[in-house]
């Protein structure tokens, strides 16, 4: 599977010169992740509303240290006992007077991906440099959609098919030998029962593998009996 098979085609762009309230905006508007950033055609980087409320913590704690206002005092954000009234005016005037090129570091680098790329590269990426949102490129590095850290969780759930929807699921522990997940399709093209997904990873133990086989719905009894019958060991 690949990127360009999961990405949102109809992408939200916006320029350095735009205001921090606009960018706020659209995410509110569109429940947005983030917003990569544009121009002369070419992704520069991406904003959300984590950055921009970090960057205004930070232009508060410079105003209150110039100000002469004891910035160590703790602030018992997490308590729900405690209201804490935010100054709008203030929050309003950052966000107006300030521009999406101030959040924008320069030597920071942007990552993109390609749109040929597997959902894999977006995850490895993802995890790599920590990031939830992923603009993603032609090989002309013309910004052609966005891939969200929603969209690869959504393949990773229809691939392990633990939702509600789809077949039955069968977890199985086998030997890491060779030719074990073709035993076990081959099991289930005998007993007649169509294989939808199989995903198989590594265990604790090094000579085990975790296999993870989704199975036409209402098949799952029947494919546990067959797997157990040919000395599968079921989890």
């Amino acid at each position: 599977m690949f990127v360009k098979n999961r990405m949102t085609r109809k992408v939200v762009a916006v320029n350095p010169e735009v205001s921090l309230y606009d960018v706020l905006k659209i995410l509110e508007d569109h429940n947005f992740d983030g917003i990569p950033v544009v121009e002369a055609g070419k992704v520069i980087g991406v904003i959300d509303e984590k950055t921009i409320m970090r960057e205004f913590c930070a232009c508060c704690a410079q105003q209150n240290q110039e100000a002469g206002i004891d910035t160590d005092m703790p602030i018992p954000f997490a308590s729900t006992k405690v209201a804490i009234e935010p100054d709008k005016r203030r929050i309003a005037h950052f966000l107006h007077r300030r521009t999406v090129s101030e959040l924008l570091h320069p030597d920071q680098q942007v990552v993109v991906i390609n749109a040929d790329e597997p959902i894999e590269q977006a995850s490895y990426l993802m995890f790599r440099h920590e990031v939830d949102l992923l603009p993603v490129v032609d090989d002309a590095d013309n910004l052609v959609g966005i891939l969200t850290k929603g969209d690869v969780l959504r393949v990773f759930d229809e691939i392990l098919g633990y939702g509600p929807k789809g077949g039955d699921r069968i977890m199985l522990a086998v030997p890491d030998v060779e030719g074990r997940l073709a035993d076990i399709t081959n099991l289930m093209q005998i007993s007649n029962i169509k294989v939808e997904t199989i995903a198989s990873s590594q265990s604790r133990f090094a000579s085990t593998n975790l296999i993870i086989l989704k199975v036409e719905k209402g098949k799952g009894a029947e494919a546990e009996q067959a797997l157990l019958e040919n000395g599968f060991k079921i989890l």
